[in-house]
């Protein structure tokens, strides 16, 4: 199944972010898989990604494993503007879904992962306390949207977080006198 859209959104009544994501099945059909993430979760979650995005750096481009921060800054930056300036922010959520893989009801998720290789996309792993739970490729561009949605929706939800991105500032050189 190939990733279709996702959608981030804070749920008020529920004080959670429903998490939606849908998929294109091979006969062109979308199924969804949705999920609650709470002020908890993505306390939990936000560092973990980043220190994935980080680590993400410095397999694919070992020489600027020292400045990953800084990389991840500029690479979140360039790919929120790209997706922006595609309109895919504004582009409405499809809601022509035809199943549900793990059920309308969207799950709990109590756990989050992340699996690294080079070259190749970071695999988010999100699952429940006991049951099913779903591992998805998230190309640069996604993932970095992903986190953008993901800022907004826990401003909306005014939990008293930030989620900041690394900060980007390189360690200052230290100057040494040869004699």
């Amino acid at each position: 199944m190939e990733l279709h859209q996702i959608q981030v959104a804070y749920q008020a009544a529920e004080d959670r972010i429903l998490c939606r994501a849908s998929f294109r099945a091979e006969d062109g059909s979308l199924q969804e898989v949705r999920s609650w993430l709470t002020r908890r979760m993505v306390k939990g979650l936000w560092p973990a990604m980043l220190e994935a995005m980080e680590q993400q750096v410095g397999l694919d481009n070992p020489q600027a494993a020292h400045a990953s921060g800084h990389v991840v800054e500029m690479e979140h930056q360039a790919s929120v503007a790209a997706i922006r300036d595609s309109g895919s922010f504004d582009a409405p959520y499809e809601n022509d879904i035809r199943s549900f893989p793990l059920g309308e009801a969207p799950m709990l998720v109590t756990n989050a992962s992340f699996s690294l290789a080079a070259g190749q996309p970071i695999r988010m792993n999100l699952s429940p306390g006991a049951g099913d739970g779903i591992e998805f490729a998230l190309p640069q561009q996604v993932l970095y949207g992903f986190s953008s949605l993901l800022q907004d929706a826990v401003k909306t939800a005014d939990w008293e977080l930030e989620l900041a991105l690394p900060s980007g500032e390189l360690a200052p050189m230290v100057s040494q006198a040869l004699n």
